[in-house]
């Protein structure tokens, strides 16, 4: 459990009144890692949604020739694992400290619980993950739209 002032500032908590922000706190954990760490690995099982509260973390695929290619960075305040702890399948990167890191921890199971009791939250937070994903998606069009862009305007 984490103390619910230490999520009252955090934008990913800003929608919840201070009840909701209670019953919330009892779901998290908090965790550190040391910069360099290894948060969780691409093709790994996990149903984790991670909370950066302090430091900032890269996600990261494995290169062909075995390096790592960052995809996005990560800073204070943003979430990460949303996408395994919606739908329950691996992870699809890996995710690398590059920083100290604080990250408050939800386990999905947890979050399964109160959907019957407190509904308004649950609603809050999936449209806080769904923007982070429709965040994601928008940046991926607009970096899609300049490579094609790019190519096309270089065989003119």
């Amino acid at each position: 459990m984490v103390d619910s002032k230490l999520i009252r500032t955090m934008p990913f908590f800003a929608d919840l009144a201070d009840d909701e922000l209670e019953a919330v706190s009892k779901m998290l954990r908090q965790e550190e890692f040391n910069m360099g760490d290894t948060v969780f690995h691409d093709g790994k099982d996990g149903e984790s949604l991670y909370i950066l509260r302090r430091g900032e973390v890269k996600a990261c695929k494995v290169a062909p020739d075995g390096e790592l290619f960052t995809l996005t960075l990560m800073k204070e305040g943003e979430i990460f694992g949303e996408m395994s702890f919606l739908d329950g399948r691996r992870r699809s990167a890996t995710i690398v400290a590059l920083t100290d890191l604080e990250v408050f921890v939800m386990e999905r199971s947890d979050f399964e619980t109160i959907i019957e009791t407190h509904p308004w939250i649950v609603y809050k937070l999936m449209k806080n993950i769904v923007f982070t994903i429709h965040s994601i998606v928008r940046g991926m069009n607009t970096r899609y739209l300049e490579m094609v862009n790019y190519m096309w305007g270089r065989k003119r």
